[in-house]
């Protein structure tokens, strides 16, 4: 029930989401963070290579152009190699982020296993577990990662208390529906009542 569910309940069941959530991410965080450092090692080593290539550019092959060709692509080879770095700079990142965003929806959309699924049967609380079962509507399909932090989330934001009052507001209306109690003596006079008319006697 609402009243029965404190502060301290969704103090427990939220940590223990967390810490279900960390132990199952960490192989996930540590490979993002491994491909991470490469790829900045990476791109930093090739920014590296390429302005320092760039500083030993000569532009010879370009007087026939004339001097003036040459003394402008003189002055603008420093600008000329950095756009390059520049325009490499954003292809890793674009790259690095669509990568990202894609491990990012594989974690979520790993299942969760059946150990760590039973573990929290025992140890959530009962309100909790109506939550999780609130979040997994399609229950032909196995819980996932991203239920669990769908779960932690919504109890964050009062989905418990939500529900104990749509219960409440369900209780109200199904009362509300309910066809009115059948009076005591349905039919024929009260027990102890004439049942016709009296008799004519001394008296009347």
């Amino acid at each position: 029930m609402m009243n029965n569910f404190s502060a301290e309940n969704l103090r427990q069941d939220t940590h223990l989401l967390r810490s279900t959530l960390l132990k199952l991410a960490i192989p996930r965080l540590l490979t993002r963070v491994a491909v991470v450092l490469a790829t900045v090692a990476v791109w930093l080593w090739l920014c590296s290579t390429i302005l320092q290539r760039g500083r030993t550019v000569r532009y010879d092959g370009f007087e026939a152009f004339g001097p003036q060709v040459v003394d402008f692509l003189v002055r603008i080879n420093p600008y000329i190699w950095w756009g390059v770095v520049l325009i490499l700079s954003l292809c890793v990142l674009g790259g690095l982020r669509g990568w990202l965003r894609r491990s990012y929806a594989r974690g979520r959309a790993a299942t969760v296993p059946l150990g760590v699924v039973t573990h929290l049967a025992t140890s959530l609380s009962p309100e909790a577990l109506d939550v999780l079962r609130w979040v997994w509507e399609d229950k032909e399909v196995p819980i996932t990662v991203g239920m669990l932090y769908a779960t932690l989330r919504q109890m964050r934001t009062g989905r418990v208390n939500k529900m104990a009052l749509a219960r409440a507001q369900k209780a109200a209306l199904d009362r509300a529906a309910e066809p009115p109690p059948a009076p005591l003596y349905p039919q024929g006079p009260a027990p102890g009542a004439p049942a016709g008319p009296r008799e004519p006697t001394l008296f009347a």
